[in-house]
């Protein structure tokens, strides 16, 4: 594992896990199942160990709980934790611009690159910019320059939404369920930002005395912006982090959009890390309290990540699809104990 530092892990035994048992350690092996596929093992920023333990689980006899105690070890994270949720999106939407429905979501364009990170001249991370027409890259336009129509005329549009606050936290979501006027609907998916740096913007309206300190959850910022439509378009804005989509079939009803680990999001088993600090496909134990839920304790897998997730005990868990999973997502910001569940022999 990686990152500018590296924070104290101890072994613990299974029997410290809250609410460890056979149905966990079952949902740990369905869980890193599909990242065992050799085209999901071999994307980016996926676990180095997948391919090692896959003979095993192919050849695997004995009780989920017995496997998993004599193949993987846990490691507890020595550092506070922190966890969000975050959620799919159902969305109103026309493929065509008409009435209300004027606010484009955006496939993602041909001149938009992925760089070595790093570059000083490029704002963010530095691992996005504009190819231009001499073969340079330069920085892409920000939220404020597309809004204004940088991006019209290129034939862009996947489809057009009535509220721009709900295409703005599609983008914070990363995916969204469209429902079309005929009652067919379309799986929508993150692919690729413009890498201007990640600006909350619950924070902005506290900073500037809409919310108490504090009181930014996705329910508040979105009454607040209901309630004084005037300050939409200048709030959004001040994030300049603008994200794009691509259409996804094939996803089951019951699943999620496909995430950065290449695989259909779980409700409560997939979670967003810092892929710095934890790849994609480790198993994750989480111990926490969620809004309206209580005490929850169960495996996840590292399937996905986002600009807000940052260190090795930071989380982003997949609530579900709908507005009863974006109440429990927005109002979801709890401490939480991580453990990492890693083969034997394998150390963070």
């Amino acid at each position: 594992m990686a990152g500018s530092e590296t924070p104290p892990y101890w072994a613990v035994p299974f029997s410290a896990l809250a609410g460890w048992d056979d149905a966990e350690a079952a949902a740990l092996l369905a869980g890193i199942a599909p990242h065992l596929a050799p085209d999901i093992a071999a994307r980016p920023a996926q676990a180095p160990w997948l391919p090692s333990i896959a003979p095993a689980i192919a050849a695997r006899a004995a009780a989920a709980a017995d496997f998993v105690a004599a193949h993987f070890v846990p490691w507890r994270v020595g550092v506070r934790g922190f966890l969000t949720g975050y959620y799919e999106p159902s969305i109103p939407a026309s493929r065509t611009p008409h009435g209300s429905f004027r606010h484009p979501i955006y496939r993602r364009p041909d001149d938009l690159v992925r760089v070595h990170p790093g570059r000083a001249d490029l704002p963010g991370d530095g691992t996005f910019a504009r190819r231009a027409v001499d073969g340079t890259t330069v920085p892409y336009h920000d939220r404020s320059a597309i809004v204004a129509g940088a991006l019209e005329g290129r034939g862009l549009e996947l489809a057009f939404v009535e509220d721009p606050v709900d295409a703005f936290f599609a983008q914070v979501q990363g995916s969204a369920r469209l429902v079309f006027e005929d009652g067919s609907t379309a799986r929508i998916s993150y692919h690729g930002k413009t890498g201007h740096p990640y600006v909350a913007i619950g924070r902005v309206l506290i900073d500037r005395g809409w919310l108490p300190e504090g009181g930014a959850t996705m329910q508040t910022i979105r009454a607040v912006l209901k309630a004084h439509p005037e300050i939409v378009d200048e709030t959004l804005a001040a994030n300049p982090s603008f994200v794009f989509f691509r259409e996804r079939e094939g996803v089951p009803d019951d699943r999620g959009a496909i995430a950065a680990g290449g695989v259909p999001l779980t409700p409560y088993r997939s979670l967003a890390v810092d892929r710095a600090h934890v790849r994609l496909g480790t198993p994750v134990y989480l111990e926490t309290i969620l809004p309206r839920r209580g005490e929850h304790h169960g495996v996840t897998i590292a399937e996905d990540t986002g600009s807000a997730i940052v260190g090795p005990a930071r989380g982003d868990l997949f609530i579900g699809s709908g507005a009863e999973a974006g109440e429990i997502a927005g109002e979801l910001k709890a401490p939480a104990t991580f453990t990492l569940l890693l083969p034997r022999g394998v150390a963070p």
